[in-house]
């Protein structure tokens, strides 16, 4: 499809080739990984190089959130294997940089390609700055799901930024068990997809409680799953306009674990016909990664019989993400996945609850080298997406925590009903090895961020010589180690699981009346991990009467008056499809606000309430007009930063310090001067250059903050929940933990020039 012609960047071009190539082989070397840099290099010089560049005559990309590394990575294998000569980027560049690195790599000083195959990883957002200047052949999207949320924001986000820049020119190899993804770029009908049929461990809903698939992506209606292999992955069909997965080409018809193989049939060809190929180590993300690849493999030429011999000389996953090895009759497993990315965190986790036997785990998940920055903080928010529920599992007889942010994911893992006594919070790697307790089991697993690799290997040192040297029981210092069971004061109620759960009854103390709670679309407000609002409540709360008003239903409060109302963040297409949804009952709501019931709008739902949201080109939408706000969206631009500010209680006591993060496509204009939620001290209100943050409106409370905010401030939440329930004073559930991690934060967030990381 790219034709080799040369590009015209004339003289400044070919400065840049010169100039990258011997950074380039400068690097080489010094024994330095040229991902990057030679293209940063020659960007510099020549702004639009990936422009200017001779490409390769074929050029395949393969992208998504989750495991395009790992196919990629295959897909060259498999090429290698059976002679097929081709330039990759898999030293590590999937940017536009580690594109153009690639290419400079791959020519000549006079600018021509050496090879006339490019097989290269590509990061989502990428797509905006690279395929304008590069049209493949062939593009695979394994799949897509929500990740960092600083960076990438909401699958409804990426996916529009991966779909208009898709040529109708370029194959595109698609999940069809995505109903996300398969719908990218309609403007291209040249498709290919590929499925896995029903499997025995198949579930009958989407797994996690954070699920990117809610609703129907077409209309907004009720899905109805027949199963689900992974996360939202399966078949599935709109009950209101009958949207479902397409026909595949490629059908992974069955698996034989015990054989180690999966046949799949080609029902695109004529007699579809079936072949069946190796896999090493099953998981059903293994199993993806290693599905796409030989469907790419088979959509360049390379015959079925080659993949399949290519898969019995060894060609399979790679083991960069997974370590095991068997050291004094313990079982020692590392298991790397994807930084602030709650579906690549849960699947880890649910890996390690279906080991057998006993386990002990150790969480290494806060980013190590953002942590080495004395301004930047991580965002903690995909702690309340990510399944840490399954810890409870009773095989699991130890969690050790580490990290920068333990504080905050001690928070999560009591929300979660993980039992205090299995838990210890250690300051260092190797403190983390320390503080494991070998004569509870055999097996200790490490779930940790793919940046901290380094840590695990101080960790997993530590415990080889601890065990090598005959030293079981735990021997970590008080100093060193904090055990939950020995800090949880008599009397605080936060209790521990029963049977796997999280505790309810005793998380907090009984309200003398049982509240009304109404939350607003729980199944759109889950993004941010604003779904944590709810989840505390909940355990603040476990007499409360909670009602979840969902797409299609006649909201609680048009009939009724409920105590309080809560909807959290959502993606900008659902706040749309919000907006109508709520738009018969504005008069009510707006009655309730002037009557004083309290309200909590959190994340972008305060742009609901507004008078209109309107976009980079114009378009405006009509909000629900009852806060005085204007949202200007800009899905180009994002807004990040850290948030201390002052609230008021206005009931003689003393105001109290809010903490959070802000991330948004928005600027809002309006004057909230005499009616503003916080009054910042850290970090900007309505827009970058207001110090008035959020509205209050008698007792409605609308915030951009994210966090989630109520497990993150305890004394605001204290605040909320008195009046609510009428009661005089409130037990917090987990206050010793939630306490401990707002101090933390609070101190942190004040530190001169703190911000945001992504």
């Amino acid at each position: 499809m790219n034709d080799g012609t040369r590009g015209h960047g004339g003289p400044r071009f070919h400065l840049a080739l010169a100039a990258s190539k011997a950074a380039a082989a400068g690097l080489k070397l010094m024994r330095r990984n040229a991902g990057q840099m030679p293209g940063v290099i020659a960007e510099r010089i020549d702004p639009v190089f990936l422009a200017h560049i001779e490409k390769p005559r074929r050029i395949v990309f393969v992208s998504g959130t989750n495991g395009k590394t790992t196919t990629n990575n295959l897909l060259n294998d498999l090429l290698t294997d059976n002679g097929v000569r081709h330039v990759d980027n898999r030293a590590g560049g999937n940017v536009i940089a580690g594109v153009e690195s690639t290419l400079i790599k791959n020519a000549s000083l006079a600018g021509h390609q050496r090879v006339d195959t490019a097989v290269m990883e590509l990061d989502e957002l990428s797509f905006r700055r690279v395929l304008p200047h590069v049209t493949p052949d062939i593009l695979l999207v394994t799949n897509l799901y929500r990740d960092s949320f600083s960076r990438n924001a909401n699958p409804d986000f990426i996916f529009s930024v991966m779909s208009e820049h898709i040529s109708p020119d370029t194959k595109l190899i698609l999940n069809a068990d995505d109903l996300i993804s398969c719908r990218l770029a309609p403007q291209n009908r040249n498709r290919v997809y590929f499925s896995i049929g029903r499997l025995a461990e198949d579930t009958p809903e989407p797994q996690g409680i954070a699920c990117d698939l809610t609703a129907c992506p077409e209309c907004g209606g009720r899905l109805e799953y027949d199963y689900c292999h992974l996360r939202h992955l399966g078949r599935a069909h709109c009950t209101s306009c009958g949207f479902a997965n397409p026909d595949p080409a490629y059908e992974v018809v069955s698996v034989d674990r015990a054989a180690h193989t999966f046949t799949v049939r080609e029902n695109a060809a004529p007699g579809a016909p079936t072949y069946t190929y190796r896999f090493g180590v099953y998981s059903i993300t293994n199993l993806y990664n290693l599905f796409a690849a030989t469907v790419v493999a088979r959509e360049m030429g390379l015959a079925p019989e080659a993949i399949a011999a290519s898969l019995e000389r060894g060609i399979n996953v790679t083991a960069a993400r997974y370590a095991e090895q068997e050291v004094g009759g313990k079982r020692l497993v590392a298991l790397a996945s994807k930084g602030e990315n709650s579906t690549a965190t849960s699947v880890a986790l649910d890996t390690i609850r279906r080991e057998p036997g006993d386990k002990i785990v150790i969480l290494m998940l806060a980013d190590a080298h953002k942590a080495e920055s004395p301004t930047t903080t991580e965002y903690i928010g995909w702690y309340y997406q990510s399944d840490f529920e399954y810890l409870t599992d009773p095989a699991i007889k130890q969690v050790v925590v580490q990290g920068v942010t333990s504080e905050d994911l001690l928070v999560r893992l009591r929300l979660a009903g993980v039992d205090p006594a299995r838990l210890v919070m250690v300051k260092t790697p190797q403190e983390a090895a320390d503080a494991v307790d070998l004569s509870l089991a055999d097996s200790v697993f490490w779930a940790y961020d793919i940046f901290n690799g380094a840590d695990v290997e101080k960790s997993r040192s530590r415990l080889i010589a601890r065990i090598e040297a005959g030293r079981g029981a735990a021997h970590a210092s008080g100093e060193d180690a904090v055990c939950l069971s020995d800090r949880e004061p008599a009397g605080s109620g936060s209790g521990d699981a029963v049977d796997g759960k999280p505790p309810r009854a005793s998380a907090c103390a009984p309200a003398p009346r049982k509240p009304v709670i109404e939350v607003l679309f729980p199944e759109y407000g889950n993004q941010a991990g604003d779904n944590g609002n709810v989840m505390y409540l909940r355990a603040c709360l476990p007499d409360a009467t909670f009602v979840e008003t969902s797409h299609g239903a006649v909201p609680y409060f048009a009939t009724e008056r409920p105590d309080l109302i809560v909807m959290c963040g959502m993606t900008e297409k659902q706040q749309e499809t919000v907006i109508e949804r709520l738009r018969p009952y504005r008069d009510r709501l707006a009655q309730l606000v002037d009557e004083g019931v309290f309200m909590l709008f959190t994340g972008n739902a305060p742009e609901v309430l507004g008078r209109e949201i309107v976009d980079a080109r114009g378009r405006s939408v009509a909000g629900l007009g009852i806060i005085d706000a204007v949202a200007h969206r800009d899905m180009a631009s994002r807004y990040l930063c850290v948030q201390v500010g002052e609230f008021d209680a206005a009931d003689g006591s003393e105001p109290i310090d809010v903490v959070g993060f802000k991330i948004q496509f928005t600027q809002i204009e309006g004057d909230n001067r005499r009616s503003y939620f916080l009054k910042d001290e850290v970090g900007w209100g309505l827009d970058e250059h207001s110090s008035f943050e959020g509205f209050r409106v008698n007792n409605l409370i609308a915030t951009w903050i994210i966090g989630p905010i109520l497990p993150l401030n305890p004394d605001f939440t204290s605040w909320l929940l008195k009046n609510v329930t009428g009661e005089g004073s409130v037990h917090l559930a987990y206050e010793p933990e939630v306490r401990a991690a707002y101090a933390k934060r609070l101190s942190e967030l004040r530190a001169p020039g703190m911000h945001l990381a992504y």
